[in-house]
């Protein structure tokens, strides 16, 4: 059996997310479900501007080469010194 949720929404807003769902092929009622089972699973509010969220980002191959190939020019190896705090590495405060 199914529920019927009623919500209050901006008119303006509606109108922008129904077009945004049927562009991805998706409904208000697939959102409103997914939006359910996200508070099931992690007992809060989806925050768009949650800082915890890991970035994912898909490099294309040539993306991926070119970032590879500017790494290896940009990387150089530095002697122990460059990692010491007043003459001491900091391996040997422990830390």
């Amino acid at each position: 059996m199914h529920a019927m949720v009623t919500a209050r929404v901006p008119q303006e807003i509606r109108d922008q997310v129904n077009a945004q769902l049927r562009a991805i092929g998706s409904s208000p009622t697939e959102l409103v479900n997914a939006a359910y089972d996200y508070v099931l699973k992690t007992g809060k509010l989806p925050d768009p501007n949650d800082d915890d969220a890991p970035l994912c980002i898909t490099l294309t191959e040539a993306q991926e080469h070119e970032l590879r190939f500017r790494l290896q020019h940009v990387t150089r190896a530095v002697p122990p010194s460059f990692w010491a705090r007043n003459g001491v590495a900091c391996a040997e405060k422990g830390r």
